[in-house]
């Protein structure tokens, strides 16, 4: 299977759990693209994925507001329509629920049928956990 990793933030923990689940996907036989979501990117196409995995860090408290170039590059996106999503958040102290819920908002706002949400707590078990949605 296809899949395509779209993340933004600049966590280190976020970029460790970026790669385990390059990894576990890899080694599971499958093919995983990562994007990272940066200022004044093309957007993509993700028509050839069967899976989209799309996840930020926390960055505010109280609003639960998401990375403006995740948001920006999402709407950008073609072919979110109908696509399996998983989203997921590295925590905060608190904010985390909020977050969780404005990603999948987005991701539902743009067509896509989110089919788990994850806050990443444990990096070797969360990252078997997603992988194991590509099955």
């Amino acid at each position: 299977m296809r899949a395509a990793l779209i993340y933004s933030g600049k966590s280190k923990k976020l970029e460790l759990f970026v790669k385990k689940l390059f990894s576990v996907i890899e080694k599971k036989g499958n093919e995983l693209k990562v994007i990272k979501a940066e200022r004044g990117m093309m957007a993509g196409n993700l028509l050839p994925y069967d899976l989209v995995f799309i996840g930020c860090s926390v960055i505010s408290f109280f609003k639960g507001e998401l990375p403006s170039e995740l948001v920006d590059y999402i709407k950008k996106c073609v072919g979110l329509e109908k696509k399996k999503t998983i989203a997921f958040i590295i925590p905060s102290l608190i904010g985390n629920d909020k977050t969780l819920k404005n990603l999948m908002a987005l991701l539902e706002s743009k067509g896509s049928f989110v089919i788990d949400f994850k806050q990443i707590k444990e990096i070797d078990k969360d990252s078997e956990l997603l992988a194991s949605r590509l099955t």
